[in-house]
This record gives C-alpha cells, sequence and structure tokens, in this order.
C-alpha cells in the first residue's frame, strides 16, 4: 500500500508535513487519556498499569554468566584448597548471589506484570466484538513475561543462590560433610533449575520461530509491496534469529552444566553461551521489544489502520535521523492544538508531552485541580492553551519532547504497530481458509 497519502508536501517551502486526520480520526483510534500519579516530592509518573512494556532488562541476559560462578569450585576440587582458588570461588559466589537478588526482585514486578497480562485477556474474551487481534498480542506479551523472563529469573535466579551457596561452602572443603554439601549445591542441585528451564524455553523459542513463520507467509500474500512489508519481514527475520540463538543457547547451556560438576572443559562453551545470551537480550530489547497501552478501548487494529501509521512513522524517523531539527522538516508548527496532540499520540509521545507539561511547564499547575494526588489529561485538556494563544510553550515542549524521546518512542511503537500488523494478517488468512 503506497504511503504517498500520509504526507503532504508544502509546495512553497518544500517540507514534509503530517496529514493527521488521514491517520487518526478512523477506526475509532483509541482514546488519548493517560492518568498520571503525584508522589511525595511533588512530582508527576505516568500510572504504570495503563501500558504494558514488552521490554525485558538488559540485566536478564548476565544470569547465565552468573550460573557458571561455581567454575573454582568445581575446577579446583581438592584439599586443601589453594589461596588463589579461595579468591576466585569468593568472587564467583558473590556475583552468583547479587545475582540471584536481582532476579528475585525483577521476577517479582514480571509476575506483577503477567497478573496484570490474564486481567487484560480476561476482559478481551468477555468483551463484545471482534478481539482476536488483541488476543494474539496478549498471549505473544504473555508467553514473553513467562517464558522470557520470569521463568529465566526463577530458574537462573534459585539456580544461582544454590550455586553461590555452595561455592561458599567449598571455601570450608576440608570439612568431609561441608566438601559433600558444596559439591551437590554447586553441582547438580544448582545447575538442574536452569538446565529444566533450558528444555522449556526451546520449545517457547521453536514456537515463537513457527508463529513468526505463519506471519512472513501471510504477509507474502496479503500485504502488498512497500515500506510497511519491508519493515515487516526484516522484522521477522530478526525474530527468528533471536528465537534460534535463544534456543540453542538454553539447550547447550543447560545440557553443559549438568557436565560441570566433574568436568572442567565445558566452562569455556558455556563462557560463549553467556555472551551469546547478553547478545539476544540485547537484540530483544533494541530490535524486538515495544510498549503498547492496556487494550482498554473498543478499536480495530486491521491494516487499513496499521500500514499508514507504519508510513507515517518512516516519515518521522526518517526526518530524526537525517534532519536536524525534524520540527521545521516536518513542518509541526503549522499544526494545530488537537492535530498536534494527534501527532504526538501517533509517536507515542503523548505521556512524555504530558509528564513535560507537569513537572518542567508553566502551564502545569493549570493542568492541575489543587492539589491532587493525580490528574487524568486528554485531548480536550490543551484546548485552553490554543484559545489564550499559549502555543509558544506548548510549541517548545514538543520540540523539546521530540528532541529527548522521540526516536526512542517510535522505534517501540514501530514495532508494537509491526506486532499487531503479524497478528492481523495471520488472522486473516485464517479466515480466509475456514471461509
Amino acid at each position: 500500500m503506497p504511503c504517498s497519502g500520509d504526507t503532504r508536501i508544502d509546495l512553497e517551502t518544500g517540507k514534509e508535513s503530517i496529514s493527521v486526520d488521514r491517520l487518526s480520526r478512523r477506526h475509532n483510534r483509541p482514546a488519548t487519556c493517560t492518568t498520571f500519579i503525584r508522589d511525595k516530592t511533588g512530582v508527576f509518573h505516568p500510572c504504570a498499569q495503563l501500558r504494558i512494556r514488552n521490554v525485558p532488562p538488559l540485566a536478564i541476559g548476565f544470569l547465565d554468566l552468573a550460573n557458571s560462578g561455581d567454575f573454582a569450585a568445581n575446577v579446583f576440587n581438592q584439599v586443601p584448597v589453594p589461596a588463589y582458588a579461595v579468591a576466585l570461588m569468593a568472587i564467583g559466589a558473590t556475583v552468583a548471589l547479587v545475582m540471584s537478588f536481582v532476579a528475585f526482585w525483577d521476577a517479582k514486578r514480571s509476575c506483577s506484570k503477567i497478573k496484570l497480562l490474564r486481567k487484560e485477556r480476561k476482559m478481551l474474551e468477555k468483551s463484545f466484538g471482534d478481539h482476536r487481534v488483541k488476543l494474539d498480542i496478549n498471549h505473544r506479551d504473555l508467553g514473553t513475561e513467562i517464558f522470557d523472563r520470569a521463568g529465566v529469573e526463577i530458574a537462573m535466579g534459585a539456580g544461582a543462590f544454590l550455586i553461590s551457596i555452595g561455592t561458599y561452602m567449598a571455601i570450608g572443603g576440608a570439612n568431609r560433610a561441608v566438601w559433600f554439601g558444596s559439591n551437590l549445591l554447586s553441582g547438580y542441585v544448582g545447575n538442574a533449575l536452569p538446565a529444566l528451564y533450558g528444555v522449556l524455553n526451546a520449545g517457547w523459542s521453536v514456537y515463537v520461530w513457527v508463529r513468526a513463520q505463519t506471519q512472513a507467509e501471510a504477509a507474502q500474500s496479503h500485504l502488498d509491496d512497500g515500506i510497511a512489508k519491508t519493515l515487516f519481514l526484516r522484522r521477522i527475520k530478526t525474530v527468528q534469529e533471536h528465537a534460534i540463538l535463544t534456543a540453542v543457547v538454553c539447550l547447550v547451556s543447560g545440557a553443559l552444566s549438568m557436565v560441570t560438576p566433574t568436568q572442567w572443559w565445558p566452562y569455556p562453551v558455556l563462557l560463549v553461551c553467556g555472551l551469546a545470551f547478553i547478545y539476544g537480550t540485547w537484540v530483544y530489547k533494541t530490535q524486538i521489544g515495544y510498549e503498547r497501552p492496556l487494550f482498554t478501548e473498543s478499536y480495530l487494529l486491521d491494516k487499513e489502520y496499521l500500514v499508514p501509521q507504519l508510513c507515517t512513522l518512516q516519515t518521522v524517523k526518517t526526518a530524526m535521523l537525517v534532519k536536524t531539527d525534524a520540527w521545521d522538516h516536518l513542518n509541526l508548527g503549522n499544526l494545530s492544538m488537537s492535530d498536534l496532540i494527534r501527532f504526538m499520540t501517533n509517536c507515542d509521545l503523548f505521556g512524555q508531552f504530558c509528564l513535560h507539561l507537569l513537572n518542567e511547564s508553566c502551564l502545569g499547575p493549570r493542568l492541575i485541580v489543587g492539589a491532587a494526588s493525580s490528574v487524568t489529561l486528554d485531548e480536550s485538556s490543551f484546548s485552553v492553551f490554543e484559545q489564550e494563544d499559549r502555543m509558544t510553550e506548548i510549541h517548545r515542549v514538543v520540540r523539546c519532547c521530540i528532541e529527548r524521546h522521540g526516536m526512542r518512542q517510535v522505534r517501540l511503537r514501530e514495532r508494537y504497530l509491526l506486532e499487531a500488523l503479524g497478528c492481523h494478517l495471520t488472522n486473516q488468512r485464517m479466515n480466509e481458509k475456514h471461509g
């Protein structure tokens, strides 16, 4: 589908401008409505329960290396324990212990998100209308939280904790009972959970690969050549490569971890697996993961809505990458207040815009009723500023948001729309198959 209808060229200035009407005023576009909560210091923060962040923390990638903290305990398994081995054991055990607490802390956050996603799923299943695309996105997010975040943190966090205890005990290996307990904890017992997780996560990775392949086949037959198709197939390739890497790393590291209690040679391979796991987590965080709003509104996520959105985001992203001032290049200064808000919404910058107004702008107090601990803002909240000729300050805030957060939010939004497009194309293909 061509994208020329989503931008306009000013014939006098040669600048591009965004056609907001065509993008936002159809398909019952989701309402721009966000709630912010004031903390004890008076600073406003977005309500965390209104968004789903499908971007795991990079710290997860280091858990695989943390489970190799028993290296010295298993390699230098002798009495008396050499002094240099004691130092290596202390370092390895401490790293594993610290990472286990980090894993448990983030697993708690992940479990809260799993509850939220399940609540969202139940709401979609009970509500009227066709929500298959949203349910498919919810299923993907739920699986990611369970297998790629909470699962790895619980399994590897528990394993790292047991390994750290066993490695500390190895320092006092002169005692036969302590030596036996150390071998169990830093050996088979400590490595059993990560090995089990490796098998389960490999199964999930295979499912992700097959799911992406199904979406790619649907795109070849149901998506016209253009920017959206190019971006979509590029994402599919990245998702499949990440799934293969994750499956291989989980299976290899899980199997070799059960050999380390009696052999030293798996550790160089485990080091490579650990670095590959870090790389895989970085790839997911920077090229696959996305943010999205909770599905609390009834609106369509179909090709007619998603493709123009993706084309416009590509225009905005290109302007941010190659132009010194995206504001002037996109001719945003000529937009009305309502169209400017819609532009910020389409670029997933509305929340940042509201936060900047509430916390850093002279217009912030006008949006707050007294000493209220929370405030909910939508498009109508800003109409008074246009009437009072306060657009200069609004333009300053918008430009600041674009400079600070524009590229990051546009990329996150683009990944979410591509995920939604894949779900829609798969459902469209299934509908045609089953008549």
